[in-house]
């Protein structure tokens, strides 16, 4: 992963790094980003004009990415509840 940018949207720092993965029949338009600030991580992948600009829209980014995980059902633990043992 190769960084790029810190940006700040509704007071939270968030620090962009692109992933080496993206869909295979979109490798050559597209560009997968992790955006990750301290209590979060999300993904959004996005058109590679979109991103090699002099200033990306972070703020747009940020409003189509989904939870780090979210693809793969994967949801963060909800506060207060206490986690179910596996046996």
């Amino acid at each position: 992963m190769t960084s790029r940018e810190f940006f700040l949207h509704r007071g939270q720092t968030w620090f962009v790094r692109t992933r080496e993965s993206v869909r295979r029949d979109e490798s050559e338009t597209h560009v997968t980003l992790e955006l990750v600030s301290d209590y979060e991580t999300r993904v959004v992948s996005c058109l590679r004009e979109e991103w090699e600009v002099r200033t990306p829209d972070f703020a747009g980014l940020l409003a189509r990415s989904v939870a780090s995980g979210a693809s793969h059902h994967i949801t963060p633990p909800l506060s207060g509840q206490a986690s179910e043992e596996v046996e």
